[in-house]
């Protein structure tokens, strides 16, 4: 699956006892990084693009996929960003932090989604559901086809949480890249999330 479609843009933020996962010199360094806030980076990503930086949120939601990607929470529940864990912390955020306050150190990078990239998307769907039906019958290929991809806590960092079938994610990531290929010269999406080296549960 592609659950990754989206190189995903935008996601958000436990117990004091929890300790960072880098052990005391990754403290030391989250000491002195400076701490921005969840809104600061999904309103201007590209002013940190690159920087090593700590954030503070609620944590929204774990990946199914042993918690390798924790959404952290901004002022309300559409503004988040994609954290993503690295063996370097640990390999995983802890099904613990789910609700709970936590800061994450890391930096923020960026993920560009290209025609090309829909194109390929749209190649392996076809793929999948004739696989499906290969294997379980019309009717269930069918759902699958109409199926959104990614979590929908995904997809809502993405900037599609009103959007529920495959055909309309692909639709709009083609007018989004047009519009901004015609607006700013870029003929693709940005999307931006946090490589996190550390993160550390805060009190409640």
């Amino acid at each position: 699956m592609k659950k990754s479609i989206f190189l995903s843009a935008v996601a958000f933020i436990g117990i004091a006892l929890a300790t960072s996962c880098t052990g005391k010199s990754q403290n030391e360094a989250v000491e002195e990084t400076v701490t921005v806030s969840v809104d600061s980076v999904v309103a201007n990503p590209e002013t940190y693009l690159n920087d090593t930086i700590a954030i503070e949120g609620v944590v929204s939601h774990l990946c199914a996929h042993g918690g390798k990607k924790a959404f952290l929470l901004g002022s309300d529940e559409n503004t988040m960003i994609r954290c993503d864990a690295t063996p370097e912390m640990g390999g995983a955020f802890p099904a613990e932090c789910v609700q709970k306050p936590i800061k994450v150190t890391g930096v923020v990078v960026e993920s560009r989604l290209t025609e090309e990239d829909v194109k390929q998307f749209e190649a392996q769907h076809a793929e999948q559901v004739k696989m499906v039906a290969e294997q379980a019958g019309a009717e269930e290929a069918a759902a699958v086809d109409q199926a959104a991809e990614g979590c929908e806590t995904e997809r809502k960092a993405q900037g599609q949480g009103d959007i529920d079938s495959f055909a309309a994610q692909i639709a709009d990531y083609r007018a989004r890249i047009a519009e901004r290929a015609e607006k700013e010269g870029k003929p693709y999406l940005s999307s931006y999330y946090i490589v996190a080296n550390s993160y550390e549960i805060l009190p409640e």
